[in-house]
């Protein structure tokens, strides 16, 4: 890959594509601190920060933040960035990582989410439902980062001097969380449109009763032993029932295409839905292989 080719799509061969981040240019506070101190999600990032970088550093921040002295506001997965500058100096690049959620703790969530449709239609549109960190603290975590979380402030400077301009980086993102909270699902780690994809997949599950090509046995473990193993030895092994008795037992139902029940709704758009076309393709293929097996027995 060339330089040019490099610059233009931001990665190397071999390299994943990089998360986007979502950019504001930053500014004056345009918010009062306590809406955004009142705030669920904003007011519990603000506490955390603080209790990273002490109330001096708090204050400082907020009066930096107030003076639109922090430009080019940054959110992505894990993390939160700005420049700030400080009275007769230039500006420098301040980034807040935040610890993000486990595929576990997600996982828990879209399930939970994925049994109302309330959740597909709200996110979908944008909207955060009200009771969202309500499900989070159901599932044991938290959608803004707690106190009891550790955040890191890295800048290429002083270390109190971090520390002062990342509490001017929390006020401003502070007040992006409070009118845009479904923001901080990115910083935890899973942006909204993945989500949403996420909890149709569920769903989609869900309504064709489940994708298992294969259901698991059925094993009686509750049956005991009606004499000693020393005196079963002969027949240990012969079957209780008779074998017409196997023969009239219900088959097994069979699932069509279960692996593709398993890939969900596609989210390419086309003329055609992109499973059909598979099905289609599975089915054709299956049936020219048993051709070929016939004519290769007869």
């Amino acid at each position: 890959m060339t330089r040019m080719e490099r610059k233009k799509t931001g990665t190397v061969a071999g390299e994943a594509p990089r998360q986007p981040r979502r950019a504001g240019r930053g500014g004056k506070l345009r918010l009062e601190p306590e809406v955004m101190q009142s705030h669920p999600v904003a007011g519990a990032w603000l506490e955390s920060v603080r209790s990273t970088i002490g109330d001096a550093n708090f204050e400082w921040g907020l009066k930096t933040a107030r003076s639109g002295r922090v430009r080019v506001l940054e959110i992505g997965p894990g993390l939160v960035s700005a420049n700030v500058s400080e009275e007769g100096g230039g500006g420098k690049r301040v980034i807040i990582t935040v610890p993000m959620l486990t595929d576990i703790a997600w996982a828990r969530l879209e399930e939970r989410m994925a049994a109302e449709a309330v959740w597909t239609a709200r996110l979908s549109e944008g909207e955060c439902p009200e009771n969202l960190t309500d499900l989070f603290a159901d599932c044991g975590v938290t959608l803004a980062p707690s106190t009891d979380e550790t955040l890191s402030c890295r800048m290429n400077g002083p270390a109190d001097s971090g520390q002062r301009r990342a509490g001017a980086v929390a006020w401003l993102a502070a007040e992006r969380f409070t009118i845009e909270p479904l923001a901080m699902l990115e910083v935890r780690g899973r942006s909204v449109t993945r989500i949403v994809e996420r909890i149709r997949r569920h769903r989609a599950l869900d309504l064709s009763g489940g994708a298992h090509a294969h259901p698991d046995p059925i094993i009686p473990f509750d049956e005991e032993l009606e004499e000693s193993l020393n005196d079963s030895v002969e027949h240990f092994w012969r079957s209780k029932f008779e074998f017409n008795h196997s023969l009239s037992q219900a088959p097994t139902q069979h699932v069509p295409h279960a692996l593709l029940r398993r890939l969900g709704p596609s989210t390419m758009e086309g003329k055609f839905p992109l499973a059909g076309l598979l099905a289609t393709i599975y089915d054709h293929v299956s049936e020219r292989s048993r051709a070929m097996l016939e004519d290769g027995a007869g």
